[in-house]
């Protein structure tokens, strides 16, 4: 589903007047100035979107949270059952995931597995309790596609392995 808003930020002039889809819940310019992230274009062959680095980000620095619908468990499982891609949930905890596949919202959800990119991976995707965040496994230099490692699972789903 996409989630087209108005964007969230409010500035001294007031509160933008574009609207968003991908980069929900902020435009893109305003994606950059809050969550220092932009999205577009992979620099991976035949990838989609990717996630960049707006500025550089340390090792251990949370870059930006993964946010989606929180299912349990049970609802996930029903509603992938046919869908060996593994799509876009993570697991909150092992009765919980956060599904961002059915949602544009999120900007996270862009981070590409590294495989293709002839680079390592320089982010993971952890848990904190409630919520989940991209986090710098490596120090990012602006610019940079921050690279994911989606676990094996998924890496057979997708023919990588």
């Amino acid at each position: 589903m996409n989630v087209t808003r108005r964007c969230a930020h409010i500035g001294d002039k007031g509160r933008c007047k574009r609207m968003t889809t991908v980069t929900h819940p902020f435009c893109g310019q305003h994606t950059r100035e809050h969550l220092f992230v932009t999205v577009k274009k992979s620099l991976i062959p035949k990838a989609g979107l990717g996630l960049f680095a707006e500025k550089a980000f340390s090792v251990d620095e949370r870059i930006v949270e993964y946010s989606g619908e929180k299912l349990t468990t049970a609802q996930y499982d029903r509603r992938y059952d046919k869908d060996s891609m593994g799509s876009y949930g993570i697991s909150l905890s092992e009765n919980f995931v956060i599904d961002a596949r059915q949602t544009t919202s999120g900007v996270a959800r862009y981070a590409c597995d590294y495989h293709g990119s002839g680079k390592k991976p320089n982010a993971e995707y952890v848990n904190f309790g409630s919520r989940i965040w991209i986090v710098a496994t490596r120090r990012i230099k602006a610019g940079d596609e921050i690279l994911t490692d989606y676990g094996d699972d998924m890496h057979r789903a997708l023919g990588l392995e």
